[in-house]
């Protein structure tokens, strides 16, 4: 809706302006926004003052209010009312009056046409008139947080069954070995000798006169006899620091004894006798 007021104040200079008083709606539904714009056109050099309210009802409520100004000398040539109703059936907006100023003083007042619009309901809009299905409930977020309270305490008792059983840990110990009860290598080599039995049978013999003297040269010589075979430790008699004639009554030995344990080779009683008793001598004379 649109109000174009032409005033002709011959008293005033003799000079006119334009009011344009409209609406952006006729007719609106129930809380929407209404805008209502008051703008002068043709103002010359006359100052115009705006009041930003309006005689109204309650069921008329003004959300917002925007001045215009032109855009040459900044000076306010309109206002812009966002207007909402709460309620159905035709309104009437008046009682307006914009204020002529003059020397920053209220020269007098020009009074607009009353403005007429209506509200609808929603309801009239649709197929259906009669009441809609009521809506289900609405979940809504429980006061005390009860799921959220379970599971911090959940981890507030798993962490003090982990702190429970860290003290309940058993702490390694270490003991510091005396190496002064230690057995020399002779002195272990002539023990397992003395504790060898000669019924077991022939092959576990040989392999445990073999292992007494591998060890024997290994912790004493720190040469790596066994974890070497008969061939590598006859190819490599330069490493053995001692008498050579030595070395040759271990690598003879050794290869006797292999015979025994991979050549199924059967000695005598008597043999396996002085075969230990070769071992005896070796240590003892190393």
């Amino acid at each position: 809706m649109r109000f174009i007021i032409y005033i002709l104040p011959a008293i005033v200079f003799c000079e006119s302006f334009t009011v344009h008083s409209q609406l952006d709606k006729e007719s609106a539904f129930i809380g929407d926004i209404i805008k209502w714009t008051i703008e002068i056109k043709n103002q010359g050099e006359k100052q115009f003052n705006f009041p930003l309210t309006f005689e109204k009802n309650e069921i008329i409520s003004i959300k917002t209010h925007n001045l215009k100004y032109d855009d040459a000398d900044n000076n306010v040539i309109g206002i812009e009312f966002e207007l909402t109703v709460w309620d159905t059936g035709k309104f009437v907006i008046s009682n307006y009056s914009i204020e002529i100023m003059k020397d920053d003083i209220v020269d007098y007042k020009f009074k607009l046409d009353p403005v007429e619009f209506e509200i609808a309901s929603i309801l009239k809009t649709g197929e259906e008139v009669d009441f809609k299905d009521i809506k289900g409930p609405v979940p809504v977020k429980r006061i005390f947080p009860f799921k959220q309270a379970i599971y911090c305490l959940m981890l507030l008792l798993l962490a003090i069954a982990i702190i429970l059983l860290w003290r309940k840990r058993v702490k390694p110990r270490y003991d510091k070995i005396n190496y002064d009860i230690l057995e020399s290598p002779a002195d272990r080599a002539c023990k397992r000798l003395m504790e060898l039995d000669s019924s077991i049978l022939t092959k576990e013999y040989y392999s445990i006169l073999s292992h007494v003297l591998r060890e024997y040269l290994e912790t004493k010589y720190f040469i790596r006899t066994l974890e070497m075979t008969t061939e590598e430790i006859e190819s490599a008699t330069e490493i053995f620091k001692f008498d050579k004639k030595y070395l040759e009554q271990v690598i003879r030995f050794l290869k006797e004894s292999d015979k025994v344990k991979y050549a199924r080779e059967i000695p005598n009683q008597k043999k396996m006798a002085r075969d230990k008793e070769k071992v005896q001598n070796i240590v003892s004379g190393l």
